[in-house]
């Protein structure tokens, strides 16, 4: 992987995270690494577009979620484990990474965010002349 692109700086396991009013899940990630560009992929169960917030602020990316409690019509729960749920997840990207380039899609649960390569990054050929 390019060195400056992404910098592994936590846990990377699905572990609970206790702030002062509840519990911040960080989900699991895989990235990877193509010719082009640098895959995030979470896990963010019951994430839509609409509770992600991902920003990028002197080279920290951030992303959030918060997923709501499920409203199904049912008269009574017989036991009820999904509550609100709240995902955040934090990677310091470095110079290898086209920040203005970066887009993100979500289904199913799963974010995938393309991180480009910046030019500079991106392993070139060099061409030799005969002199």
């Amino acid at each position: 992987m390019v060195n400056s692109a992404i910098q592994k700086n936590e846990n990377t396991t699905c572990t609970p995270v206790k702030t002062e009013q509840s519990v911040t899940w960080r989900p699991p990630v895989d990235v990877i690494e193509t010719k082009d560009e640098v895959l995030l992929i979470a896990d963010l169960p019951g994430a839509t577009a609409e509770s992600l917030d991902i920003q990028i602020e002197n080279g920290l990316l951030t992303i959030e979620a918060r997923v709501e409690p499920r409203r199904e019509n049912a008269p009574a729960y017989l036991l009820r484990e999904h509550g609100a749920t709240k995902f955040a997840r934090s990677f310091n990207l470095g110079d290898g990474v086209n920040t203005n380039a970066i887009s993100a899609e979500i289904r199913d649960g799963k974010l995938t965010l393309h991180l480009p390569k910046a030019e500079a990054a991106k392993p070139r050929r060099i061409d030799v002349k005969s002199a």
